[in-house]
């Protein structure tokens, strides 16, 4: 079995080793080495990158008790330089810690027990066995971890057999079946069984900081970031509260009010400008009617949009008429009736408008299609009449 380095040492950043095996499958090279400093993916913590020689570590995973690493091609000799991509592995164990350092938080504050972890690209996540976690909960469990970042409590990782393990006051049962267990114990803080990798000191977690909070089968999920992508994070979300107060001219505690404030004034000029589109609508639709003595009402709009265009087709179809309306600004399409017509609109858009290189449907009262070009809709249009028994144009 291979020397796993990344227990022996989280911050050794570079080894040499020699090389047992490699494998060639499916396409992909993986290389097994006597010295492993690449972790693999496991306990809720993703696998290392970095390179071996001159290639590039893809994947790293544990199968049947070897680490097999995956690279962008084979290594050349029977020794190479290995490294890894250090900021990626501290980035993980920052989070990895913090992850514990939660866990301890929310079991002591309200006895909620961590039931899953997962750490993405962008944010982690663990799931709570508390069907709720208020925002007064979540704060108070974050100032406890917090707590325990401050404090910089040494952290031990250590192996020992099952029976010694199962005697010790672990925050949560041991659920793999081995007879030698890793157990990571932060003080008086936090003991559990866990084979990923953690740092020193909690201090080296940085701050830990819950985003979000959201339900999920009976539980909580708590999105959190700690470290250094929690200091990404709080800067990204000060560049754009540094806009908005530049931007409104307000101080920064005046932002939820004026930004209340000026939705309010948009829902009001937004009823306003309904009533001004619905009223135009009416006026011109009487007036398509007036000037239009035939069944059907055919019209080309240049500067109407398809929204205009329907709220006219509702007026026009409280009379009996049959209202075959475009839109050339969106490039739509609207054939409507109230239902007086034996025409059926959806089956005339389904069985035609696809040789127009349209997309479209709807019922038997009403069916709209876009297109991708303005010929293709006034050919369709042409079509439309023709089948409906309105040859000529209105």
């Amino acid at each position: 079995m291979e020397k796993r380095l990344y227990y022996e040492d989280q911050y050794k950043r570079e080894c040499r080793s020699r090389v047992q095996e490699i494998i060639e499958r499916d396409g992909k090279v993986l290389v097994v080495l006597d010295n492993s400093p690449f972790y693999p993916a496991g306990g809720g913590q993703p696998c290392d990158s970095g390179w071996i020689g001159d290639e590039r570590v893809i994947d790293v995973f544990e199968m049947d008790g070897t680490v097999y690493n995956q690279v962008s091609a084979a290594p050349s000799g029977e020794e190479v330089e290995c490294s890894i991509d250090f900021s990626r592995r501290f980035d993980l164990m920052q989070q990895h810690t913090g992850e514990h350092l939660l866990s301890a938080a929310f079991l002591k504050k309200y006895g909620g027990i961590n039931k899953g972890f997962h750490i993405g690209d962008e944010h982690c996540t663990i799931d709570i066995d508390l069907p709720e976690v208020t925002e007064e909960m979540a704060r108070s469990v974050e100032l406890e971890a917090n707590g325990y970042v401050f404090k910089n409590i040494t952290i031990n990782s250590y192996l020992t057999d099952r029976e010694t393990a199962e005697s010790l006051p672990l925050r949560t049962k041991i659920k793999v079946k081995d007879d030698s267990i890793r157990i990571v114990e932060i003080g008086n803080t936090d003991m559990c069984a866990c084979c990923g990798l953690h740092l020193k000191t909690t201090g080296e977690t940085g701050i830990i900081k819950i985003n979000k909070l959201e339900k999920y089968k009976g539980m909580t999920r708590v999105y959190f970031r700690c470290g250094f992508r929690a200091l990404s994070d709080y800067d990204s979300k000060q560049k754009i509260i540094g806009s908005l107060v530049r931007i409104t001219a307000s101080e920064e505690t005046s932002l939820p009010e004026r930004y209340l404030s000026q939705n309010e004034k948009i829902a009001e000029l937004g009823k306003k400008l309904s009533s001004y589109r619905k009223r135009a609508a009416a006026e011109a639709a009487c007036g398509l009617l007036d000037s239009s003595g035939s069944e059907l009402i055919y019209v080309e709009y240049e500067d109407r949009d398809f929204e205009e265009m329907l709220m006219i087709a509702d007026e026009v179809s409280r009379e009996k008429r049959i209202f075959l309306g475009l839109s050339l600004l969106d490039r739509k399409i609207l054939l409507s009736h109230n239902g007086y017509s034996d025409i059926a609109c959806g089956k005339l858009f389904k069985d035609n408008i696809k040789d127009f290189s349209g997309r479209g449907g709807g019922d038997s009262k009403r069916a709209q299609g876009t297109f991708s070009s303005e010929d293709d809709m006034m050919n369709f249009a042409e079509l439309l009449k023709t089948r409906m028994g309105f040859n000529d144009r209105t």
